[in-house]
């Protein structure tokens, strides 16, 4: 009887993956790119997150003793290369459906997320690129 328990689940759920009959898709594990930004600091040690088409920016964010997203960008930077290329470098602002918020270097894929700069702080970040951009893509 066990056994026609378990091979009547599993022609169950091959049936629904198939036909997509009983199956319901939340969408929660989408990836959202909300757009592209550009980070500079200014000489106080303030980080604006910028547009790099129109060069206007989107949020600052003043230095702080427990400044992640600093650290983080400083991660980033390191991973792709010289302090040269630092003016022209592109991140790609993710949200996961879950409410997850990813920064991804454009030029070598790298991700690191932003939750533990503030979950909160990273899904309006997320958000304020999103709205500047037009809606979610």
């Amino acid at each position: 009887m066990g056994a026609g328990l378990v091979a009547f689940t599993l022609i169950s759920v091959t049936f629904a993956n198939l036909t997509g009959h009983g199956v319901v898709h939340t969408g929660a594990n989408a990836i959202v790119d909300t757009g592209h930004v550009m980070v500079r600091r200014d000489v106080s040690g303030t980080i604006h997150v910028v547009d790099p088409a129109t060069d206007t920016t989107i949020a600052s964010y003043p230095k702080a003793r427990d400044q992640f997203l600093a650290g983080a960008l400083r991660s980033l930077q390191r991973m792709r290369g010289p302090a040269s290329e630092e003016s022209t470098r592109t991140f790609a602002v993710l949200r996961i459906g879950s409410g997850s918020v990813f920064l991804e270097d454009t030029k070598t894929g790298d991700r690191i997320s932003l939750n533990a700069f503030n979950r909160a702080e990273s899904l309006a970040l997320a958000e304020r690129v999103a709205a500047h951009n037009g809606g979610q893509k």
